[in-house]
């Protein structure tokens, strides 16, 4: 009995201690929730971090944060949403217990008590799109900036950029509104833009992602009033128990960037043109960007691009809230969260002196060590933000070198002399300078170079990323990167990353084992069609074609043994059967590729005609008509000729000798032929009789080798070949060939050694060699004569002297490469004469071709210097007006052409009137190149035309 009540009254003390206990532990609690609910202060424009929907609900991190908080401490929270300014006082008064989330700064301290950072916190500065000309905070000095009252905004301007004028609003959406009625062009903000604000679509085009400026980085957290010690504890003690994966999904959700189901989200910067940046509309562009989407379209994944400074893409990638920083100098320390993938390409860091910086024997420097030596006193602008700098310096620890916060000063600091010169990457550079129209002014040093590679970025976690974007990569054609990289990039081809890597050939093993197996290729080649191929007097092969194939076989190692014919149907017909592997410079046509195999195009030329000096210059066939032409056997062009031009006799030859006889002996009217056989035609002195007209409206002559349609590997090895050879080797076989040789008919040193044994005719001698050394010099004016009529004749028309379409087609391609990477308009005018085809038969050709003289020089008038007008054909012309900013532009030259063509025309017969009609195609709304471009203004001429004449209309 003893034993049994000392046990319940043990019992009932241990139960009377619990429950003591816990009466003490919730009476602690309950000294804190005696208000139960906990009340929350948030602000309904505070997005992301907290704000209301549609129905008053509390969204947001912070909320969810909250939310989270409470079921962990298994308290009960109830959200007060008030003013901003009200969500301080009244936490601060303490008559609302929390506040649910602000950035802590100084000022604030005096009246609340703030727990611990739960996170950093970016702030930015939203720049109007129309603000081309603000890069970084340096440019916002003449401008406003937008703040609300009482937000730390304010504080961190005031302190870390006093220069800068600032306009405060009483809340966000007061401050959109400002923003959208043009009071301020650039306004504070967080990560993001308030959704819920009503004209958000409008506001975020306005205020684009790429124009974003982040400038500060602090502390997020929450806050009580002043001394509330026990309920800051009780609130640490809660989100202490959050863990960091719980949290870091609701900052994904909240702060990471919105995306597509199954895309990828890939972090650019908008600050490296040509390589990335943004369109004028804030579309991504670039060298890069259009290979990334290459990319996407190779291994079916899509992406996303999302403007961020290189910093700040980092940090995505580190707080995986993207997926990809789209490329990044791999050799840089970063973060233990990233992971490289392959580099994707490659650029050089360079010197870049001013023109005016010169040696001690007034010569450009060839080195910055020679810089450093002799010119003490020059400084070398570099970005400060430029990844290769420590690099630099480590190479020249004496570089007297000064820093830049964006590539826009430091090009402004150059152009007024404050530095000798900047560095950078060489695209880059050479990008900025054109656009500042700045690159005459500097000349680039041998030494040094700096080489970068560029590797996407990932989370170190996402290693299964890393081998798709790898292996995507991997995969790519070679031949369509190339053509992105011509696309975007000036200057040297041969500096081009993927031209590079294209010319280190790699053979496949299937490459290999045909070329063991199959031993020398046989290439069949004419013995006589100079400057293409011919035997020459050592009885070797040489032209053209053997110095490709020369460059082919030094980059494959595919062997050639070269087996010559007399003429093309003898070539031709040993491919067919199968006595020869391939033979060069033929055209593909339809029936031709049923029976060969074509590789890529190596060369191409212009189509003329040569006919005697006395009928004048020519620019079409129809000139010809009722007239006989020689053409050579086998060329492709026979069957459509024939069919086009009935009115033309085409007599068919076996080779141009034989045709060069019959027009000398006048059994034909004309020689159709290429402009290389005309070049060789040039230089035989027995033709002095005869000129050559160029054939505007016969298509460009393009070279292929054609190959034996039971070898498929060879045109794919030979492609490659092809592949790696450089425009400069291009153009030295092109300087090799189509320069005129002078053959005087004397030998110089057969005369100076008669001279020298028969010293009784020295006079005689001497006499000749006057006479010799001024026919050698009558001679070498001629052939330089003859050599700049036929280049220009390959570009201009003989009439007007305009540029003719090789040379527009040329400058079109040219044109449309440059505005793509400036973002700039470009416009073609396709002009048709509106009575001239009266004028011309009623008064005859000769009158017509002084008319056309004369609107020639009318159109010259009515545009830049920068500009081109082209003498399309007949009474066609075009003019290719560049550096456009609006349609408006293209309008007023039209406007002024058809003032200039209705104005009379004084001719040596008759005075005329006539007028034009113009259609106008514009760069890049009407297409991307040249053949849409000039096609669209063709028929918006023929619109004009039908709908009454003499005005112009765009698409």
């Amino acid at each position: 009995m003893n034993f049994f009540y000392k046990l319940t009254s043990y019992i009932i003390l241990i139960t009377l201690f619990v429950v003591i206990f816990s009466q003490t532990v919730f009476a602690e609690k309950a000294d804190i929730t005696v208000k139960q609910p906990l009340t929350i202060a948030i602000n309904e424009t505070s997005f992301p971090y907290h704000s209301i929907d549609e129905q008053g609900n509390a969204i947001g991190l912070m909320a969810d944060m909250w939310r989270l908080w409470a079921k962990k401490q298994q308290v009960e929270v109830q959200f007060i949403v008030l003013p901003w300014l009200e969500t301080l006082s009244e936490v601060a008064k303490g008559n609302v217990d929390i506040h649910g989330g602000l950035s802590i700064v100084d000022s604030r301290r005096e009246t609340l008590q703030f727990s611990q950072p739960l996170f950093s916190i970016y702030t930015h500065l939203y720049v109007n799109q129309q603000l081309s000309n603000v890069n970084n905070l340096a440019d916002l000095k003449p401008y406003s900036i937008g703040v609300v009252k009482g937000s730390a905004h304010i504080e961190n301007l005031q302190k870390y950029h006093p220069e800068f004028a600032l306009k405060t609003y009483d809340n966000r959406h007061d401050l959109y509104r400002g923003a959208l009625n043009n009071e301020i062009l650039v306004f504070t903000g967080l990560e993001k833009l308030s959704d819920n604000f009503p004209d958000y679509d409008t506001l975020r085009q306005r205020f684009p992602p790429h124009k974003v400026l982040r400038y500060q980085q602090g502390d997020y957290g929450v806050a009580v009033a002043k001394g509330n010690n026990s309920l800051l504890n009780l609130i640490e003690q809660g989100f202490a128990q959050v863990s960091r994966e719980e949290r870091a999904a609701i900052e994904r959700k909240w702060l990471g960037l919105t995306k597509q189901k199954d895309s990828l989200l890939v972090a650019f910067s908008s600050h490296y043109p040509p390589y990335m940046g943004v369109s004028p509309s804030g579309e991504p562009q670039g060298l890069l960007i259009e290979v990334w989407r290459l990319w996407s379209k190779k291994v079916g994944i899509n992406v996303e691009f999302v403007p961020r400074d290189m910093t700040e893409g980092l940090d995505l990638i580190t707080e995986q809230k993207a997926d990809i920083l789209l490329a990044y100098p791999d050799h840089v320390k970063t973060s233990n969260d990233i992971a490289f993938a392959n580099p994707i390409y490659s650029s050089t860091v360079e010197v870049f002196l001013n023109n005016r910086i010169k040696d001690v024997k007034g010569m450009p420097f060839e080195s910055l060590e020679q810089f450093n030596q002799q010119f003490n006193g020059g400084v070398i602008g570099i970005w400060q933000d430029s990844t290769f700098k420590d690099q630099l310096l480590a190479q020249y620890p004496q570089l007297n070198v000064r820093y830049f916060s964006s590539l826009i000063t430091m090009l402004d600091a150059a152009e007024r002399d404050e530095i000798s010169g900047i560095v950078g990457l060489v695209d880059l550079i050479s990008a900025r300078l054109v656009q500042s129209n700045l690159q005459t002014l500097f000349y680039r040093l041998d030494s040094p170079v700096i080489t970068l590679k560029l590797s996407p970025v990932i989370h170190h976690k996402n290693n299964k990323l890393v081998e798709i974007v790898n292996r995507g990569f991997n995969e790519l054609d070679i031949n369509s990167l190339i053509k992105i990289e011509d696309r975007w990039l000036n200057g040297n081809a041969g500096e081009h990353y993927y031209k590079k890597q294209a010319q280190k050939i790699m053979l496949s093993d299937a490459d290999k084992d045909f070329l063991a197996s199959h031993g020398k290729i046989n290439l069949g080649i004419i013995k006589n069609l100079s400057p293409i191929e011919f035997i020459d007097e050592q009885g070797k092969f040489s032209g053209i074609n053997r110095d490709i194939t020369h460059l082919i076989s030094d980059s494959t190692g595919i062997e050639f043994n070269y087996l010559p014919f007399d003429s093309w149907q003898q070539l031709y017909k040993a491919l067919l059967d199968n006595k020869i592997d391939m033979l060069g410079s033929i055209t593909p046509t339809a029936e031709r590729e049923k029976l060969l195999i074509f590789t890529d195009s190596y060369w191409q030329m212009p189509w003329v005609m040569v006919h005697p000096q006395y009928y004048g210059r020519k620019s079409k066939l129809e000139d010809f008509y009722g007239k006989q032409v020689a053409i050579v056997k086998g060329y492709y062009l026979i069957a459509k000729l024939r069919k086009i031009h009935p009115l033309i006799t085409f007599k068919l030859v076996d080779n141009r000798e034989q045709a060069l006889v019959a027009l000398q002996q006048e059994r034909v009217d004309g020689f159709i032929t290429t402009m290389a056989s005309a070049t060789q035609l040039l230089k035989q002195e027995n033709i002095v009789t005869l000129m050559i007209s160029m054939m505007e409206d016969v298509s460009l002559e393009k070279s292929h080798f054609g190959i034996n349609k039971q070898l498929p590997l060879l045109k794919g090895i030979i492609n490659k070949g092809l592949l790696s050879i450089t425009e400069k080797e291009k153009q030295a076989i092109y300087d090799n060939w189509f320069s005129l040789a002078i053959n005087t008919g004397l030998d110089k040193n057969v005369v100076l050694q008669v001279g020298a044994q028969i010293g009784v005719i020295i006079l005689l001698v001497l006499g000749v060699i006057v006479m010799w050394n001024r026919r050698l010099q009558v001679e070498i004016k001629h052939r330089e004569q003859l050599e700049k009529i036929m280049k220009h004749m390959a570009t201009h028309d003989e009439l007007t002297g305009l540029a003719n379409r090789v040379l527009l087609k040329d400058r079109l391609s040219t044109a449309i490469a440059f505005h793509q990477r400036q973002s700039l308009k470009m416009a073609v005018l396709f002009i048709d004469l509106d009575g001239f085809k009266n004028i011309n038969d009623t008064h005859g050709h000769g009158v017509g071709d002084e008319l056309l003289q004369q609107v020639a020089l009318r159109l010259q008038g009515c545009v830049r210097s920068s500009d081109t007008v082209v003498r399309f054909g007949g009474d066609e012309f075009v003019l290719l007006l560049t550096g456009l900013n609006s349609p408006n532009e293209a309008a007023y030259v039209a406007e002024k052409v058809l003032r200039m063509m209705q104005k009379e025309f004084e001719l040596s017969k008759t005075n005329a009137f006539i007028g034009c009609s113009i259609g106008i195609a514009m760069y890049p709304n009407d297409g991307d190149n040249d053949t849409d471009l000039l096609k669209i203004a063709d028929t918006m001429m023929y619109k004009v035309k039908a709908a009454g004449k003499n005005h112009y209309i765009f698409n």
